[in-house]
């Protein structure tokens, strides 16, 4: 049986580890002791730790200035915290010299078992490639730019094509270098190029769904549907890449990163959905045609003949008149003849008497 000592950082990761198997381990800012510190407030021979003759191990604070802190116990809650001059070790024992934090961990210690990779982590392991996410990075941007051009019917200007490509470069370099961020300070591993390559990935499947959506409307006139089925493509990619993401810079367990991947863009989506949904059911008395602009050669369905579009142009512009307003044109209409009856008769009346006056005269 030995001791194993672990310096720990401020994230309680492991630094280093010792392993004592003599009768004695010193710990200090002393080039003579077995474990040299680089901590200003630890003195030069800080703390001993010895085998007692029962097998067990004694931890001895040597009169250091800053004193020595049991901070915790790993496995035990109900150990105490507070300053020590000597502990008998318990196994999990985590201890503060200066601002150098240890662990003293038994060898016999029993470990958890290992966590299972993910099928996934080869992908992330061939997109961590520098070359292969800056040259993702690099498509993302292009065919943005190119569906932009392909999708506007005016003059093309180069100031707004730079405007378009570096923003989109831009926008993922901004996610990517946040989640890499995040996977510092948590995971300490950044894994920018792979977070990078994700959402390039991401944004070029939307992109080049995006393209194919104004295909399907040019040729089917899909209208409000092309906004419905765009966010449902959304609720399944926005996930994908919030949970490679979540998985790639913490360790959170797959419950709750599951759970957060889908509970957060649902949300935001749903409440798009709702508004494209209601969108459907008002009626603003224009029929649903396709205003894409595109070559000939992208209709793959058969075109409708002139006369035969000429002819069914009155149907689709026919807009039926509420009941109520039928109503009230009705009876203005039964209206106007009483209107002018009675017009007629103050004319009529009008000329009798004029006609008298002149004969008096």
């Amino acid at each position: 049986m030995a001791l194993i000592i672990e310096e720990l950082n401020r994230a309680q990761r492991v630094q280093t580890r010792y392993r004592m198997d003599g009768d004695r381990f010193t710990i200090g800012r002393g080039y003579d002791n077995d474990a040299i510190l680089e901590d200003v407030h630890a003195d030069a021979h800080h703390v001993e730790i010895v085998r007692s003759e029962d097998g067990g191990y004694l931890l001895r604070d040597r009169n250091s200035v800053n004193g020595t802190q049991l901070m915790r116990n790993q496995r035990e809650t109900g150990v105490e915290a507070g300053e020590v001059s000597e502990r008998r070790i318990v196994s999990g024992d985590e201890i503060q010299l200066g601002r150098t934090h240890f662990r003293l961990v038994d060898t016999e210690e029993p470990m958890d078992e290992a966590v299972p990779l993910h099928s996934l982590e080869n992908l992330f392991s061939r997109l961590a490639s520098p070359v292969k996410a800056v040259s993702l990075l690099v498509l993302a941007g292009l065919l943005t730019l190119l569906i932009a051009y392909l999708g506007t019917a005016e003059e093309f200007r180069w100031t707004g094509a730079i405007n378009i490509f570096f923003g989109s470069i831009f926008g993922l370099l901004v996610y990517a270098g946040a989640w890499a961020l995040i996977g510092r300070v948590v995971h300490h591993e950044s894994m920018f190029f792979t977070q990078l390559a994700i959402a390039a990935l991401g944004a070029l499947i939307f992109a080049g769904w995006e393209w194919f959506s104004t295909f399907l409307d040019y040729n089917f006139a899909m209208g409000n549907l092309v906004e419905i089925i765009n966010v449902a493509i959304l609720a399944m990619l926005l996930p994908a890449m919030l949970w490679s993401a979540i998985y790639l810079a913490t360790n959170i367990t797959p419950k709750w990163r599951l759970a957060a991947a889908v509970i957060l863009p649902w949300g935001f989506l749903g409440l798009t959905l709702l508004e494209q949904v209601g969108n459907m059911a008002e009626f603003d008395g224009i029929p649903q045609i396709s205003t894409e602009i595109k070559h000939k050669d992208m209709l793959v369905r058969s075109p409708v003949p002139l006369d035969e579009f000429v002819a069914k142009t009155p149907s689709l512009f026919d807009i039926p008149i509420e009941q109520e307003d039928k109503a009230a044109d009705e009876a203005a209409t039964e209206s106007e003849p009483e209107a002018k009856a009675a017009n007629g008769d103050d004319s009529t009346h009008n000329h009798t008497a004029g006609s008298r006056e002149e004969a008096a005269a």
